[in-house]
């Protein structure tokens, strides 16, 4: 099983899959070609003799992914489970994204293994098995893992939120390996009509509240205690595409939507919204990730750009660093949740960039690169992992 290979070069490193390519991704040149070399081996990609990654293969002469799963559908939304209680590499939640009402969710049990490489050196890698399946009629914007769950012990249950045409919470049985729909939750006070949800986050102090954003305007503030909505407000002048929680607060929560602004809330002050990013003429942005080390930290970017931008709730206005290497649309960006002033980011050129963002400058420490478009991204709780969507596929690729 082939592992990605690191190579060094002036500050940071590069970390590809044999098959995949090197990409220089250095703010200097984000098109130069890199000399590929196999000094330190981190992780778990796609063989050199099977570029096409297709884990259903397993005649014996055609090598397979490690650390990989390949649904039957396209892929969406991931996550991977960071509970506080959680003990081992956990889980991995994936949805498929389709146009007709067949839509599934399955689960991913990462397991622990060591891979021996042709060298003779022993890694630690991942084998990545689905233990559970369920219908999801409508194609998940967002799911994710309840991050205070402490159903590790015998005979719980662990909770997962999705995010579509309703905010549906689920319920996983590790020991039944069963998987299914605890509630739906609709907020229809106006009328009848219920706009799609494009994202969600769950508190991460209290996990009774979930956010929900809506292409309505609206954010909703679900109570899941009373299965009822605590708050909704108009969040946007437009469709709304993304919100999260501020780190250790119930309270505060960012958004960002087609109207190009980033908008943060304090739910004990409904009446004021902080606008700290609103450029002329903006594009839509579609995606917005917190720190989990620190709340005034954030990270965005808009549709058809290859540029991330990081923000300071503190210094309004103008982004601290702008992550400019990708050479394609960005698609995701996520913070690491051990480490303050880590990223990653993926986009439509095959790439996973890791960045250290320290003293307001951005530096790449990792690059991992696909055989496709890499269309969503989630850290383990250890952030010593990162989980690739690219098709129909999760990659597990490991950091060190």
């Amino acid at each position: 099983m082939a592992q990605p290979s690191l190579s060094k070069r002036n500050s940071f490193s590069v970390l590809t899959q044999p098959g995949g390519g090197i990409r220089n991704s250095g703010p200097a040149s984000a098109s130069a070609a890199l000399t590929s070399s196999s000094n330190t081996l981190l992780g778990p990609a796609l063989s050199a003799s099977n570029p096409s990654g297709n884990a259903t293969m397993h005649h014996s002469s055609t090598p397979r992914r490690s650390a990989y799963f390949e649904s039957l559908w396209p892929l969406y939304a991931v996550d991977w489970s960071k509970s506080v209680y959680q003990r081992g590499p956990g889980r991995i939640a994936v949805a498929t994204c389709t146009e007709d009402s067949g839509n599934r969710i399955q689960i991913i049990q990462a397991v622990p293994v060591t891979e021996q490489q042709q060298n003779g050196q022993q890694i630690p890698s991942l084998e990545l098995h689905k233990v559970a399946e369920a219908g999801h009629s409508y194609p998940c914007t967002r799911l994710l893992w309840d991050p205070l769950s402490r159903s590790m012990g015998p005979g719980g249950v662990e909770r997962l939120a999705t995010a579509g045409d309703f905010l549906r919470i689920w319920e996983y049985n590790p020991e039944t390996m069963s998987l299914r729909q605890r509630s739906l939750l609709a907020n229809k006070t106006k009328s009848d009509y219920t706009a799609p949800l494009t994202s969600l986050d769950w508190n991460s102090t209290d996990n009774s509240l979930v956010i929900t954003s809506s292409i309505d305007t609206t954010c909703t503030i679900w109570d899941l205690n009373t299965s009822i909505a605590k708050t909704q407000l108009i969040a946007h002048d437009k469709e709304v595409f993304d919100a999260r929680f501020t780190a250790g607060n119930v309270d505060v929560f960012a958004s960002v939507g087609a109207d190009g602004s980033v908008r943060v809330f304090d739910l004990r002050s409904l009446e004021h919204s902080t606008i700290i990013y609103e450029p002329v003429s903006p594009p839509p942005l579609l995606r917005i990730s917190t720190n989990s080390r620190d709340p005034n930290l954030l990270a965005t970017f808009s549709v058809d750009s290859n540029v991330v931008h990081v923000l300071d709730i503190r210094s309004p206005g103008t982004p601290v660093v702008e992550l400019d290497a990708h050479v394609a649309n960005v698609n995701a960006v996520e913070w690491a949740p051990q480490q303050r002033n880590v990223l990653a980011t993926a986009a439509d050129d095959c790439q996973v960039l890791v960045w250290d963002v320290s003293a307001n400058r951005s530096e790449i420490g990792l690059a991992y690169t696909e055989n496709a478009e890499v269309n969503n991204i989630t850290w383990n709780a250890t952030g010593d992992w990162i989980g690739a969507i690219a098709g129909r596929g999760v990659q597990a690729v490991r950091l060190q």
